[in-house]
Order: structure tokens, then sequence, then C-alpha cells
């Protein structure tokens, strides 16, 4: 069984859209003007370039723009084939049909970055309340985005938050959060 599932697991990875083929390309024509480290500019706390960053926009969670396995539940699609979202990305444009299903297709096969591993939470110190906390709070992105979760625990330059459907802990940078949420973070992670 367990052969027969490294197998499967394989061959899934080799048909699987390659990113530094099909999509960095696409990014780099497109976006990395307004969200890479070359130019400098980060806008809304976005970077594609710099992938150990990038993929802490990859998570199977409400909070993550990129959900694997789930292009209709990826914010960061969302904006780029809704020409009439309020954000649409490119903003001066629309991406080719192909370029939108090369991006579509690679979220549906995992959203896979060269060399990274998925984002998961450090083994760092991690910090935890020391002070009674409501149980669901609000947490604000860049993006306006608003859910209710729990703080459960600052975790280097993330917060840890508990999603109350389903108990899951999930590990959000700190950076994407806007500023009230940010503050609310640090002061529930603070002694």
């Amino acid at each position: 069984m367990k052969m027969s599932c490294f197998f499967f697991a394989t061959v899934l990875a080799a048909s699987a859209a390659d990113f530094q083929k099909d999509i960095q390309p696409i990014l780099e024509k497109n976006c990395y003007e307004c969200h890479s480290e070359k130019t400098g500019k980060r806008k809304g706390g976005f970077v594609f370039d710099e992938l150990e960053t990038f993929k802490l926009d990859i998570a199977d969670n409400d909070v993550a723009q990129i959900r694997p396995g789930n292009p209709d539940g990826s914010h960061f699609l969302e904006v780029i084939v809704n020409a009439s979202h309020e954000k649409h990305m490119p903003p001066k444009g629309q991406l080719s049909s192909g370029d939108i299903r090369k991006l579509t297709d690679w979220i549906k096969e995992g959203a896979l970055l060269p060399g990274i591993k998925p984002a998961v939470a450090s083994a760092s110190t991690p910090s935890t309340p020391k002070k009674a906390l409501p149980p669901i709070m609000s947490w604000t992105n860049l993006e306006g985005k608003t859910i209710r979760a729990g703080f459960v625990r600052l975790e280097g330059s993330n917060v840890v938050l508990r999603m109350p459907a389903n108990g899951q802990e999930v590990a959000y940078p700190i950076s994407k959060l806007n500023l009230e949420s940010q503050k609310q973070a640090q002061d529930a992670g603070s002694p």
C-alpha cells in the first residue's frame, strides 16, 4: 500500500503545473512591478519573487490568498479573473485566458513552489497568551477581509489563530493584517 501511495504522489507531482516554467513567467510579466523584492514594492503586503515569503500566502484556510486544490476559494485568483472586482489585478489589463488557465491548474494541483514545503507553524519559541481573551475575535487583513477566530499564540512573525468551525490552528503572517489587527495580535500575545 505504501508503495502505491508513493507512486501515485510521484505521478501527481510529475503532471503538476511547473511553477518555474508555467507560473513564474506570468507573475514576473504581470505582477513583479508592484509585488517583488527586486522592485522593493510589497503592495498589499504581497511579494511573489521571494518564495519563502510567497509560501506564507498559500495554505488551506480562510485567510490564505491561495488555497491549494481550491481555485474557487482562492482570493488571489478571484481578483485576477473578475475584471469588475474592486481590487482587480493586474490593475491595467486582463491576463490571457491561457495564463488564467495555467494559474487555475497550478492552484488545483496544490500550488506547489520549487524546493519549498507548504507553510507550517514554525518551531520557534512561541508566545502564549498570559491574560484572559475573548474566545473569538475579529481579524482583518490588508485586503479588508475579516474573519472571526480565536487567538492561540504568537509564533515568530505569525499569529496562530484557531478556526471556530473546526478548531484547526492556522499560522498567519502578522504583516498581512491591518494595523488594528496587528496591534490586537501583539496585545494578545503580551503578558
